[in-house]
């Protein structure tokens, strides 16, 4: 049956506004590009959303399980240094009674020997006691308290004890431990010990006072680090001490624990109003109990962590598949974009060009990898041009440098073939170069020349008495003596053995003379030290002189004939070439 004019109406009302709705709604999912980023950011976001749920479900149960098991294991681990720490306190008052000084200087004391002996024992046992104070600073003071429990002597603090304690303590048959007395001015703890002669006669006993801070550091445990904190409370439940770091506890406000009995973990207000989570455990040797609390919130605090960070990886997650799948829909087109700028970019001389490979399209594909192996090409010749250039300026500079450094050791090495290594002289090889070109140039200039000739008297003696070691020292304080004296323009060098030769220019006979005296004289009037010699020793040189009259080997004859002729006057003396008669 047809429908009538009314119903097509209320029809065409009601289809109308709903297509336009669905129009709407459809249009985005018309473009590839917008059906792609929608079903990556849907996807993404379920299952990020799935993930966090199980992980945080997973996390915290985890964490309460390790908790579960941390803590009766800290406990543990607790009451096994604390208790190892005591019996080391047990061992140290044992062993500080046992020791021959304790029990010596108490039988002293013990003995009516007079006031000298006993005071002396006294002293004696006091620096021994001092020296242990200070070599075991878990201690406050160490006492000796006699058979009826008088203070007999004390090192350390002052803290006053009560008499009923110390009348106690001091019948101990062995060594032992004490629990927390209170004291005036404070609490002490006390490891007493007998001291009985080799006869086995009680002659006192000694007892340390027990350092409380330094019963701290014990509690510290590494796993808990500063999150955690262990405390020490006694029979009522009152602190006694707590871990270093940790918050202020005044008592323990649950239950203590039965003897034996497993530590349990709780969730609790602690005395100072605090959520904590917390387990305790009896400490058998004092009837004591240790307590761990961490702080509730810090202890779960990994889980609101990983809450935070597993949202914000799942955000970053669901951004980027978003902007992935964005930019999948962008390069149907981008390619073609691409390949045209990079042409023009080399066509500019560019060769640095890469174009992105598309992940549609083969055919865009393959002309975009082929398109980027020339490219590539162009970089390479490019590149190798470039490291061919850098290669030769190196190898230039290397060169350059190489060069450099041959002079400078050629420059070495010249210098030391025309020096004496002993005196720093120039050697006899220079010596006879530099007397060669000095004769030519007077030969050319007409001016005097000198040569002087300088012997050490009796070197051979000298070597003989105070040895070799002591010559070489001679003969380089006699070259830097006569260096000292020396005009710049003469020339010093080690002629051989004990000798010196000196060429002195612009010198005639009288200068020769002149010069060799002042030589001598500056020689002999210096002192050498000698190392197995206490006074410092003399020496004396004989010289002799000559001048150049143009004959080289007359010149050498002269200089000679003048040295021997002053060897044969005595020594330490100046001979020159016309009083020899040549």
């Amino acid at each position: 049956m047809a429908d009538s004019p009314e119903q097509a109406s209320t029809s065409a009302v009601k289809t109308g506004p709903w297509r336009r709705v669905r129009a709407i709604l459809r249009a985005p999912l018309r473009s590839l590009p917008s059906r792609i980023i929608l079903s990556v950011f849907g996807a993404a976001l379920a299952t990020s959303l799935a993930v966090a749920l199980v992980s945080t479900s997973s996390i915290e149960s985890f964490l309460r399980r390790k908790i579960d098991q941390q803590f009766p294991a800290t406990l543990s681990s607790a009451s096994e240094r604390l208790d190892l720490w005591y019996a080391q306190r047990r061992l140290d008052i044992d062993t500080f009674a046992r020791s021959t000084t304790v029990m010596e200087s108490a039988a002293h004391m013990n003995l009516s020997e007079g006031a000298l002996a006993r005071r002396r024992a006294s002293e004696a046992l006091g620096q021994y006691l001092a020296y242990v104070l200070e070599r075991f600073p878990q201690y406050e003071a160490l006492l000796l308290l006699d058979a009826q429990g008088a203070e007999v002597l004390r090192v350390g603090t002052d803290l006053p004890l009560p008499q009923g304690l110390l009348e106690s303590v001091s019948q101990v048959a062995a060594s032992s431990l004490g629990g927390i007395h209170p004291v005036p001015g404070g609490r002490v703890q006390l490891a007493s010990s007998p001291i009985v002669d080799s006869a086995g006669r009680r002659l006192g006993s000694l007892h340390a006072m027990i350092r409380g801070k330094s019963v701290v550091p014990v509690l510290y445990d590494e796993e808990m680090g500063e999150a955690g904190a262990i405390y020490i409370v006694d029979r009522e439940g009152s602190t006694l001490f707590q871990s270093p770091d940790s918050a202020p506890r005044s008592n323990f406000p649950l239950a203590l624990p039965a003897p034996g009995a497993e530590a349990q973990v709780e969730d609790y207000a602690s005395s100072s109003g605090d959520h904590v989570v917390g387990s305790a455990v009896r400490f058998a040797r004092f009837g004591w109990t240790l307590v761990v609390e961490e702080n509730y919130d810090e202890a779960f605090a990994p889980v609101v962590a990983v809450i935070r960070r597993i949202l914000a990886i799942n955000l970053g997650i669901v951004m980027l598949f978003g902007l992935a799948a964005y930019q999948f829909a962008r390069s149907i087109v981008r390619p073609i974009k691409a390949l045209s700028e990079g042409a023009r970019r080399i066509a500019d001389g560019e060769t640095d060009v890469v174009v992105p490979l598309p992940t549609s399209q083969d055919e865009i594909e393959v002309l975009t990898r082929v398109f980027n192996e020339m490219s590539q090409r162009l970089r390479e010749n490019q590149g190798e041009l470039e490291r061919s250039r850098m290669e030769v300026q190196r190898a230039n500079s290397r060169l350059v440098s190489q060069n450099d450094e041959l002079q400078r050791v050629n420059e070495v090495l010249e210098q030391l073939s025309i020096t004496d290594g002993l005196t720093k002289l120039h050697n006899h090889r220079f010596f006879q170069d530099h007397l060669l070109r000095e004769m030519k140039r007077v030969r050319r200039t007409g001016e005097s020349l000198a040569l002087i000739l300088i012997d050490i008297d009796d070197f051979k003696v000298l070597n003989d008495r105070h040895g070799h070691a002591a010559g070489d020292t001679v003969l380089r304080e006699v070259a830097v003596v006569m260096n000292s004296v020396l005009r710049e323009l003469d020339m010093l060098a080690r002629y051989g053995g004990e000798e010196f030769a000196l060429v002195a220019s612009r010198t005639d006979l009288e200068g020769a003379r002149a010069l060799s005296e002042k030589l001598r004289l500056a020689v002999c009037e210096a002192r050498f030290q000698l190392d197995d010699v206490a006074e410092p020793a003399t020496v004396t040189v004989s010289v002799g002189a000559a001048v150049f009259r143009g004959d080289e080997k007359g010149l050498f004859r002269d200089a000679d004939r003048s040295l021997y002729a002053a060897k044969s006057q005595g020594k330490d003396c100046v001979m020159v070439a016309e009083e020899t008669g040549s």
